[in-house]
């Protein structure tokens, strides 16, 4: 797959200043989440919708069979979703890493006082409604 240059990110440190769709959260099980839907206010994070990573990614691409086939990416002909998926996130997890993001976890999430949800991995993503 082509490598794309991106934006250096500000390091970060300040729960209250994650980013959504960029950074990551964590849980205590190894699991990463996006952050999809902010609410700040008086300067303080006071609700985040979480997205699972996987799940976030999975509809983030379309994977074309038959006549488009070529249109997907070598390395990820006839092999599982999975593979694309983890290497997506790995990716994000090198640039968060090499731009000094902190990785959040939903426990401090909680502790800051911030409303914590989460989307529905039994649900269509809104994206492909």
């Amino acid at each position: 797959m082509e490598k794309i240059q991106l934006k250096t990110l500000e390091p970060n440190e300040d729960i209250n200043n994650i980013l959504g769709l960029i950074d990551l959260i964590t849980d205590e099980y190894g699991n990463y989440y996006y952050p999809v839907k902010l609410t700040t206010g008086d300067g303080k994070l006071k609700k985040v919708t979480l997205s699972h990573a996987y799940y976030e990614d999975a509809f983030s691409e379309i994977f074309y069979s038959g006549v488009l086939q070529d249109e997907i990416p070598k390395e990820y002909r006839n092999k599982h979703l999975g593979f694309c998926l983890k290497d997506r996130l790995v990716s994000v997890l090198e640039r968060l890493k090499k731009d000094n993001r902190k990785i959040f976890t939903i426990h401090e999430l909680i502790a800051n006082g911030t409303e914590v949800s989460t989307m529905k991995l039994t649900e269509t993503h809104p994206r492909s409604k």
